[in-house]
Parts: C-alpha cells; structure tokens; sequence
C-alpha cells in the first residue's frame, strides 16, 4: 500500500499534471495583491483566459502597464519553460468569474447563502376556551394570552 505522499508525487509527475503545475508557478511570479484578484487562468485556443474574483479586479488589470507586466512575465516563462503550454499564447483576456465565486462562497458557508423566507403566520385558534382556572395569577396569564390570539386573528 501506497503512502499518501507517494501518490502525490506520483501524480506531480504524471504528464498530464503539468499543466497545472505550470498554471500555479506562472501565478506564482505574479504579486500578492494580483494574485489575491485572480480566481483562476486557463488557455483557450492560444489565449491566455485570467478568470477575476470581483469586477474592480478587471478594472485593475486592464491597465495597460499590468496587461504589459503579464506579458513580460510570460516572455520569461515561456524562456525558461520552453515546454509548456503557455508557448503558443498570443493574446490575454480578462473576465469576472461571477458564477463560480458565488459557487465558491456557497460551499465555504452554505448556512449563509441560503435565503431564510419568513412564512406569515396566520392564528388558527378563535380565542374561544373556558378558564375554570380559579388562582388568579394563572387566570390572567390565560385572559392575556386569549388577547394576543385575538389581535393576532385576521378575520
């Protein structure tokens, strides 16, 4: 039986892994506050698709010295790496990934996403009982709970 950490670096080195190991080091090289904008990047017929977290992230990285720093970074990537997948990229493109955020945000706190609809509620009882009940006390607890059924009645 295989150890979990051996099946880990099996899959890593696995052809077909590595893509994804070279997604994650190119946006690696990006900065923190880029990367925090970035939901995920994929290639889609030599484009590189940069998927945003929020549409202001959109507005950042459209500025063209961004757009000219995502180049530059793909020119040394691409030099150091000349076996990846992002050779063949000529363009980049940026949209807002809306649908899957709120997926994402809906499985880390589902009691949260959820919306709670309040019911109306309408009094079934008439108010109508006989309060034999001879403590005083206890017999005006009854009469005030017969008066709140029936301000509550909607006849």
């Amino acid at each position: 039986m295989k150890s979990a950490k051996e099946i880990i670096s099996h899959i890593k080195t696995d052809p077909l892994y590595t893509s994804f190991t070279d997604r994650a080091d190119f946006l690696n090289l990006f900065s923190a506050t880029h990367k925090s904008l970035i939901a995920f990047i994929y290639i889609k017929e030599n484009i590189l698709m940069i998927a945003l977290k929020h549409p202001l992230g959109k507005v950042e990285l459209k500025k063209d010295s961004n757009i000219n720093l995502i180049k530059d970074l793909l020119k040394m990537f691409v030099k150091f790496r000349p076996n990846s997948e992002f050779v063949g990229v000529k363009d980049i493109k940026f949209f807002v990934a809306d649908r899957f955020m709120a997926k994402k945000y809906k499985f880390k706190n589902p009691n949260l996403s959820e919306k709670k609809e309040i019911l109306p509620y309408f009094e079934k009882s008439k108010g109508k009982f006989k309060n034999d009940i001879k403590d005083e006390k206890i017999h005006a607890i009854f009469e005030e709970i017969r008066g709140l059924i029936l301000a509550n009645r909607r006849d």
